[in-house]
């Protein structure tokens, strides 16, 4: 394989379960219930205070109807419109998080041949990844119940273990296979 060809990757879209749901739901829930908080505010306020704020209120609606998509919305954007990438390239495997789809975070970034295992995460092999004594654990993966759900693990240089989940395509199967074939376990439907 030349480098051309010795290259994978898969991005896939985080699903909305969990803790990124709860995310989900608060910033859409923002849209609504900070205008209506604005509007029962001042309608509380303006039996003291006047018709002034009633008519601040009033006016607080189309303004923010106004300024959310625009402003506010892609501020709030990087906590829920999250993608994780998982890259092969040049030997290297790199996982990140691209977060409202600027902002790109790296995980982390290790050479295949470092790996101590590459398994698929199901069956037998799930027991195997459960039980490992892992210091760093990380996650970039669309939901850990897909069925293309791989695990790695190995030690780095700080002498800490790490274990990464991640999703996989038959051509990062083979990218796997070329770079490190001892370790590599071949199971994969996409």
């Amino acid at each position: 394989m030349n480098e051309i060809t010795n290259h994978a990757e898969l991005t896939v879209v985080k699903k909305k379960e969990g803790k990124h749901l709860v995310m989900w739901l608060l910033n859409n829930a923002i849209s609504v219930f900070v205008p209506l908080a604005v509007f029962i505010i001042t309608a509380v306020i303006e039996e003291t205070g006047g018709p002034a704020l009633t008519a601040l209120g009033i006016f607080f609606i189309p303004i923010w109807c106004f300024l959310y998509p625009k402003l506010i919305r892609p501020l709030t954007v990087i906590y829920v419109d999250i993608e994780e990438k998982m890259d092969i390239s040049g030997g290297t495997l790199t996982l990140s998080r691209i977060m409202g789809r600027r902002k790109k975070k790296d995980y982390i970034a290790v050479k295949a041949a470092d790996l101590e295992a590459i398994k698929p995460y199901r069956d037998d092999y799930r027991k195997e990844a459960d039980e490992y004594k892992a210091d760093i654990k990380i996650q970039c993966v669309s939901t850990m119940k897909h069925k293309d759900v791989y695990f790695a693990y190995y030690t780095n240089e700080a002498g800490k273990k790490v274990i990464m989940f991640f999703e996989m395509t038959e051509k990062a199967i083979s990218v796997m296979k070329f770079l490190n074939s001892k370790t590599v376990v071949a199971e994969v439907s996409r």
